[in-house]
């Protein structure tokens, strides 16, 4: 029978572990505990809420019915937990705790180390975690929680949230050094489109921009595809191996071009420029080093 003493933000931080680690042994690895304590903490917890919250199946721990349940409420008392400790850090004047940022492809790699560098400068005490995923993973994993400030390609559409502007970039077109566009001084659109093309996963915020420009649907019967990928890097390894040609961000080729190994053609009436967007939860809804980072990458 469950009794109503309060919950432990140690055992809920317990659980969530194990959860996500689904493992007795790499919880209590990832926690410096001993897996006898891991255990322990569990079976408090479950006889605290009079029920089972994870079982031992063959492919690893999983969280029971009432164990999926109880998983959000978990993260977000863990999460408030951390929140507290930085409002009271705050109030000394000694920002800590950890930051979640969370990037799309191109800021991921080129816009946010940048930011995050001179956020560590003036808060050494925060750690920083770099999620990373496409445009619509990244305003879903805010609007979850699971990272504090987004940066992405794509202005999110979410209620809910802040969105403020940050600069941006333009797509280019790249080819290998020795494709026929290599030599032109510039193609136009209908050229482009009687190529095969490589391509960006669903969700992408550059396969997005890249089509609209074009004035195409995303339907493989408007383009010759011969790969999906799922970061700028396949992109150009792909470019570079003859597959097809593609769009990529005018900051992720500087190398390329310095080495020669992919060029950029110009595309008449094409236009792709785009703009960055940072996006969080409602400014007091944000942790104490969440709004700090907000402020300083907007210059406020």
């Amino acid at each position: 029978m469950a009794n109503n003493d309060p919950l432990s933000i140690r055992q809920l931080g317990v659980f969530v572990a194990l959860v996500e680690q689904r493992s007795f042994t790499k919880a209590a690895r990832s926690l410096g505990l001993s897996q006898s304590t891991v255990s322990g903490h569990i079976a408090d917890l479950e006889g605290r809420l009079g029920m089972r919250l994870v079982g031992r199946e063959r492919t690893g721990v999983t969280p029971t019915g009432a164990g999926e349940v109880l998983l959000k409420p978990a993260r977000d008392a863990l999460r408030a937990e951390r929140h507290a400790r930085m409002a009271a850090a705050e109030l000394s004047g000694l920002l800590q705790g950890t930051l979640a940022v969370g990037g799309s492809t191109i800021p991921a790699v080129y816009v946010l180390p940048r930011l995050l560098r001179s956020f560590r400068s003036a808060h050494e005490g925060v750690a920083i975690d770099l999620v990373t995923g496409d445009s619509g993973d990244i305003a879903s994993y805010v609007l979850d929680g699971e990272v504090d400030v987004g940066c992405v390609g794509v202005r999110p559409r979410a209620r809910g949230v802040q969105i403020s502007r940050l600069d941006g970039d333009r797509l280019v077109l790249v080819v290998p050094p020795d494709h026929e566009f290599a030599a032109k001084r510039s193609v136009s659109v209908a050229d482009v489109l009687t190529q095969t093309f490589v391509m960006r996963e669903e969700g992408s915020g550059t396969r997005r921009t890249m089509l609209d420009g074009l004035g195409v649907r995303d339907d493989p019967r408007d383009l010759s595809v011969a790969c999906h990928v799922g970061s700028t890097e396949a992109v150009k390894a792909a470019v570079r191996a003859g597959l097809g040609v593609s769009f990529v961000s005018n900051l992720a080729v500087e190398d390329e071009l310095t080495a020669g190994s992919l060029a950029v053609v110009p595309v008449k009436a094409f236009s792709a420029e785009r703009e960055f967007w940072l996006v969080a939860k409602q400014r007091e809804d944000l942790s104490p080093a969440a709004r700090a980072f907000w402020d300083q990458a907007l210059g406020n």
